[in-house]
């Protein structure tokens, strides 16, 4: 588990605010995107933390500014943890923003390789008995991933180190799908 030193809920509502409005701009700017320069691509994913030790759920959005690099952001969202003490239920929610740039290194048939770095931002809220907390901390990405082509959309896999720097870093592994929708 982790341990903050401080509160930050301010900052990360305006940490959300600003990947919320980012992703907005992705889908907006499908009025005036070219068909390979400008593709979006959205959809939904699994992600495990290595150090919150729970399985998510995520959602990202990827816009492509030319063919060897693209800007996203992924919204995930950690299944609770909950226990129970002597009767005092003890609960820990934890939320993430992730803000990346991807470096397509390999693009042939179907199949893509990408590297990807950028800012994470994890957001945790603790429970026990009436009592709340929460905090944030911010780090940065680094990792990589795959993608391969279907008919209907695309498969993706992740491996990237999260929150370097910070004292939220941890592995997450992702995988899902996306679907072009310009």
């Amino acid at each position: 588990m982790f341990i903050f030193n401080f509160n930050q809920k301010k900052a990360m509502k305006k940490l959300l605010s600003i990947g919320c409005l980012i992703l907005g701009m992705m889908f907006i700017s499908t009025t005036t995107a070219t068909a390979q320069d400008g593709q979006i691509k959205i959809g939904p994913g699994l992600i495990y933390g290595s150090e919150v030790e729970s399985l998510g759920i995520k959602v990202d959005g990827y816009y492509s500014i030319n063919e060897e690099f693209r800007i996203g952001v992924d919204l995930g969202y950690y299944f609770p943890d909950k226990t129970t003490i002597f009767g005092t239920e003890f609960k820990t929610n934890y939320f993430a923003i992730n803000l990346n740039g991807n470096y397509i290194f390999y693009n042939e048939d179907e199949l893509m390789a990408y590297g990807l770095a950028g800012i994470n931002i994890l957001s945790i809220s603790t429970s026990v008995g009436g009592t709340s907390d929460s905090a944030s901390e911010t780090g940065l990405n680094l990792g990589a991933g795959l993608e391969y082509a279907l008919d209907f959309g695309s498969l993706f896999g992740e491996l990237k180190f999260a929150g370097i720097g910070g004292d939220a870093d941890q592995l997450v592994l992702g995988a899902g799908v996306r679907f072009s929708i310009k």
